[in-house]
């Protein structure tokens, strides 16, 4: 996790590393431990936007921005979970939550943003 400092206040860069995800269990379980979500945590996008959201539930509370690394290493099983986690965090910042989601690919050691 990095630290971001603004002027308004300090926020969490939360990392992820897609480079060992192989089903989309491994995308909820990546996330949900950055976040640390209850083991009780549905898996599902509407009990993810309603942690996201509603907050209380997850340890680390919005704000903050992910991000995902290695995103072009992700397993073809996660690839379209990983896709659509994404889009689901561009609705919720769309609608006014505090929540950013950027994703890196590796290229010979240089990164670089998708989007």
């Amino acid at each position: 996790m990095t630290i971001i400092r603004t002027r308004e206040s300090i926020m969490k860069e939360l990392t992820l590393d897609g480079a060992g995800w192989s089903t989309k269990d491994d995308v909820y379980s990546a996330f949900f431990h950055v976040v640390g979500a209850p083991e009780w945590h549905g898996r599902n996008f509407d009990a993810l936007r309603d942690s996201i959201l509603g907050g209380s539930i997850n340890r680390v509370q919005v704000p903050y921005p992910l991000v995902i690394r290695n995103y072009d290493r992700i397993g073809v099983a996660a690839k379209e979970m990983a896709d659509d986690f994404v889009d689901v965090i561009h609705e919720l910042a769309a609608e006014g939550c505090a929540v950013q989601v950027r994703t890196e690919i590796s290229r010979g050691g240089s990164k670089h943003s998708r989007i």
